[in-house]
């Protein structure tokens, strides 16, 4: 690892307020960059606000409610009143202490509706991971990354408002690489071979679609689909589902093999 260069202090005059103010400002603000997400920061990221604009909504200074983020000032009654108003939330969620790292995400929260909520309006774009359960191998969990892991939206799919990312880690073989980054869309416009996550009460699927009818989908397995192609392999493999009951299907649509964020 490179090492950093440090810029020498520059020289404070000590006799003049607005020189040391802006000094230790600057020094403040560096350190806070490299602070962990705060849960008031993380309420405000997942409602799509800037300081700006929450500071229009609630008349909260701006300077105000970046102190109240970095800890160093405490929510009083007036204002837990104001920022849950703002952000739709229960008073006393602006109280809880919670890490926003590595969190477990439920089916539901990955969903169109909360997905949209928690995207940022910065042009970043919520990373995900896909893992087995600890306590059941079997089932899949989905797992929201930590906000510096979030992506920049790629310019060529810019116009896709509803996008996300996820880590193909090895359940995306062997079509990509672990290292890829996908990049999904809530979609009804399925077509055979499309690939695919799929919410279905409750269970994460990754699949290739095999054959779309107005009713259902046919699944398979993704290192499956070439065999079934070529006849080596039953389509006893296959998986049907109600497509009128699942909770929303995502397709990829890009990726990339390199960070982008």
């Amino acid at each position: 690892m490179a090492r950093q260069s440090l810029s020498p202090m520059k020289e404070i005059d000590f006799d003049d307020p607005h020189a040391l103010e802006m000094s230790l400002s600057s020094r403040i603000g560096r350190k806070r960059k490299d602070a962990p997400m705060t849960h008031l920061k993380y309420l405000r990221k997942r409602s799509g606000y800037t300081l700006e604009t929450l500071s229009e909504i609630t008349s909260i200074s701006i300077s105000y409610l970046s102190r109240l983020e970095s800890g160093s000032r405490r929510l009083n009654t007036d204002l837990i009143r104001r920022l849950s108003h703002a952000f739709r939330c229960e008073p006393a969620e602006l109280l809880q202490e919670v890490s926003h790292e590595n969190r477990l995400v439920s089916p539901v929260e990955f969903s169109r509706n909360r997905r949209t909520e928690i995207t940022s309006r910065e042009n970043c774009i919520p990373l995900y991971c896909i893992s087995s359960d600890n306590e059941n191998p079997s089932k899949l969990v989905i797992k929201i990354c930590s906000p510096a892991e979030w992506r920049q939206r790629p310019l060529e799919l810019a116009t896709k408002s509803e996008l996300l990312a996820v880590k193909a880690g090895s359940y995306f073989a062997p079509h990509f690489s672990p290292s890829s980054t996908l990049y999904l869309e809530p979609s009804g416009n399925l077509v055979p071979e499309s690939l695919v996550v799929i919410l279905n009460k409750g269970d994460i699927m990754i699949k290739k679609i095999w054959s779309v009818t107005p009713t259902s989908l046919q699944l398979c397995d993704i290192c499956d689909i070439e065999s079934m192609k070529n006849g080596k392999l039953s389509k006893d493999k296959l998986v049907e589902v109600d497509r009128h009951n699942m909770d929303v299907v995502y397709k990829v649509v890009g990726y990339s093999d390199f960070n982008l964020a």
